[in-house]
């Protein structure tokens, strides 16, 4: 199985446990709902007593205050059925506590009786002594029923406790243990193919074999894809009457691309470890939170474990993309680039919503460009996100600009902005993977820059940047003839 899908997995596995937990955590929390509701009850028919005790001492009738009590006790065993769910009502039928709805419906019964007979009281229909007496009996059955509802709700909660905490425990516990297996062999396969990389040539290790071995999925496909070029590269200039100068210069390549490998392998290893470990502790919290019965605090950790996983899924994808750049595709179309604007926009609503910047595009071509639509997306929309991300909060009207146009043979992407600027000492440092300028505002990967510039040298393609204080522009230039 490769990395993604284990990540994958992983996601799936803990969203399924942080939704499990969560509606545990509400259920065990209804039972206290059911004995404030029989509280409340007892309150009201309390009240409703002692108006009943002064019309048996002659003293004046106050049906007002007698219609209000039957009205709220005739509001908890209503507020009980709606409680109820149908898995509530599917344990109550297991363990034989249906008659709690029995209860509640006959309460609701009683209540309507006396509320009529209050009526009928108030129109002359009904005498003191029979009003009295329909109250006296109101009241003994909603004294009655108060007492037989507690039974029933105490055994239904204590079974969901007895059910509900041992099955979280026991998911989590899976969970935990099945989530450290994936993350020991995602940090193994890519320690084996640091490693690797790293040998020295005197090893006589035979890289080709080991990497069968020891490497599968996106790593695999990054380190095939960084060789074959190499490769390519090297049986182009084969004939060359300065091949051995070409041959030198190349197998400094090779050790240039096998180092920053190396370096790859480390640095994500490092960055898919962080979340990992970061969500393992927290679903021991969220364990521990429940036990306590803190189901708010539970709540909050569930959430930052989401967040986690929303963070490593981000850093796969952009990892996959980044090992695809240099993987040509056959499918050569003609661009359309206010479609691609159109749909670039839709993708970055969030990023664009309630953001001052405005964004500006203009195309201007006098030929149709034919390549791959996919790069293009991906090298306008890194460019574009990125000048929305860092705009300057201290200018008024931030802006980002995009110019799509060509001149003679040469084709021109050009994305100007009046944001923060890239920090002089660090632009050299602009496409590397996993950098990152602004940490108060950054929320990617690191490695967006060094796609799109593994998108332009696949194009023949050049970038250059010129940042100040007062901006940034990126300027891209591609020979006409690859794209036409």
């Amino acid at each position: 199985m490769n990395i993604s899908r284990k990540l994958m997995l992983i996601v799936i596995l803990t969203a399924a446990e942080v939704s499990i937990t969560v509606y545990s955590a509400f259920e065990i929390a209804k039972g206290a709902k059911f004995h404030q509701l029989n509280f409340l009850h007892l309150k009201y028919t309390h009240q409703l007593t002692k108006s009943v005790k002064k019309i048996e001492n002659d003293l004046p009738i106050d049906i007002n205050t007698i219609e209000s009590d039957i009205v709220l006790i005739r509001q908890q065993p209503i507020e009980c059925i709606e409680e109820i769910n149908p898995l509530n009502y599917a344990v109550m039928k297991f363990i034989n506590t249906e008659q709690t709805l029995t209860i509640c419906e006959k309460d609701i019964e009683i209540a309507d009786k006396t509320l009529l007979s209050v009526t009928q009281y108030k129109k002359g229909e009904l005498s003191r002594d029979d009003f009295l007496l329909n109250l006296n009996v109101a009241l003994v059955s909603f004294n009655k029923h108060s007492e037989m509802f507690e039974e029933p709700i105490r055994k239904t909660v204590s079974f969901i406790l007895m059910t509900l905490i041992p099955l979280v425990i026991v998911i989590s516990f899976f969970n935990i243990i099945f989530i450290s297996y994936l993350s020991r062999t995602i940090s193994s396969s890519i320690r084996n193919l640091t490693l690797l990389l790293s040998s020295k040539p005197e090893s006589n290790i035979n890289l080709d074999d080991e990497l069968d071995i020891k490497t599968s999925g996106e790593l695999k496909a990054l380190v095939i894809a960084a060789r074959q070029r190499i490769k390519n590269d090297l049986l182009n200039i084969e004939n060359s009457i300065e091949l051995k100068e070409i041959i030198n210069s190349q197998t400094a390549s090779l050790q240039q691309a096998n180092d920053e490998l190396a370096q790859f392998a480390y640095r994500a290893s490092h960055d898919l470890k962080s979340p990992l470990s970061g969500a393992k502790s927290l679903a021991h919290f969220v364990i521990e939170d429940i036990k306590a019965g803190d189901t708010e605090e539970a709540s909050r950790n569930a959430l930052v474990i989401y967040q986690q996983m929303e963070k490593l899924e981000t850093l796969v994808v952009d990892i996959l993309l980044l090992a695809k750049a240099e993987i040509g595709s056959e499918d050569r179309d003609v661009i359309d680039f206010n479609q691609l604007i159109i749909d670039m926009k839709e993708r970055l609503t969030w990023l664009m919503k309630d953001n001052p910047c405005t964004l500006e595009t203009t195309i201007n071509l006098s030929v149709p460009i034919k390549s791959e639509k996919a790069r293009f997306a991906q090298i306008i929309e890194n460019l574009i996100s990125n000048g929305l991300k860092y705009y300057d909060r201290n200018k008024d009207s931030p802006y980002v600009r995009c110019d799509i146009f060509n001149e003679q043979e040469t084709f021109f992407i050009t994305v100007t902005d009046n944001g923060m600027g890239i920090p002089q000492k660090h632009q050299g440092e602009v496409f590397d993977m996993f950098k990152r300028f602004h940490a108060q505002t950054s929320t990617g990967s690191g490695l967006g820059m060094a796609l799109v510039k593994k998108h332009i040298e696949y194009l023949n393609g050049e970038i250059s940047l010129q940042s100040s204080d007062k901006g940034t522009t990126f300027k891209i230039v591609i020979p006409l003839d690859k794209l036409i």
